[in-house]
């Protein structure tokens, strides 16, 4: 079985994909603020301290993933914030801003690096960063949400360079859209239920491939517009 790394894994999206997973008995490994805190317990689930948004907390806790485990198979790129959904630019708060760019843009490529060495020794290994369709350019048609929007574009543009420096290490990397999820984040409005989203996505990257790395899909398998 594989080894996968998840970000975010104590609430949402990326609780339910440790619970698919360890039903396909893959080894786990999580990154969670508040290790804790975390309500899951499995034997092949192993917790670990990280916020994406700290440089120093990421390199701890690659160090922590390569003194448990000597392979990656897959990353995924899950954790991330939202902003004030501001409808209008008299609202965007320039500070706040900043940390929702750094947590859902510079977060993953900040992982990526940390852990880089450890999916080329691997091999035909693979990083799924969780996007949105928010973050396309072509699809924006509402406005609104200026921070959450601008940080999913540039993780889209984070997952293209990476995977074209990722061919020649055997690395593929693409982005994933989990659909309007019903989850904290999501909401209560959302129509998509979580074990439907994590069950389209996990199979989506377990298709992932160099040939169809650098690519955006949604968890239907739809291709989407950058």
């Amino acid at each position: 079985m594989a080894t996968w790394v998840i970000t975010g894994g104590n609430r949402g999206i990326g609780k339910e994909f440790i619970l698919q997973l360890i039903q396909e008995n893959h080894t786990i490994i999580t990154g969670v603020r508040d290790p804790e805190l975390m309500d899951l317990e499995h034997e092949l689930l192993s917790v670990f301290k990280l916020d994406v948004s700290n440089t120093q907390s990421v390199t701890e806790f690659a160090q922590s993933v390569s003194q448990h485990t000597d392979r990656v198979n897959v990353l995924i790129n899950n954790a991330g914030q939202m902003d004030g959904r501001w409808q209008s630019i008299d609202e965007v708060d320039p500070d706040v801003s900043l940390e929702v760019l750094n947590v859902n843009t510079i977060g993953p490529l900040r992982v990526a690096q940390a852990l880089w060495p450890l999916l080329e020794a691997t091999g035909q290994s693979k990083v799924a960063n969780i996007t949105s369709l928010m973050g396309s350019i072509e699809d924006c048609q509402s406005g609104r949400s200026y921070a959450y929007r601008t940080s999913k574009t540039g993780l889209n543009m984070i997952t293209k360079i990476l995977s074209v420096e990722g061919k020649d290490a055997d690395i593929s990397v693409s982005c994933y859209h989990p659909g309007w999820v019903l989850t904290d984040m999501g909401g209560e409005r959302a129509p998509v239920l979580p074990q439907e989203s994590v069950k389209g996505l996990i199979e989506l990257i377990e298709m992932q491939t160099l040939e169809r790395s650098g690519r955006f899909f949604e968890y239907t398998g739809v291709e989407l517009p950058w």
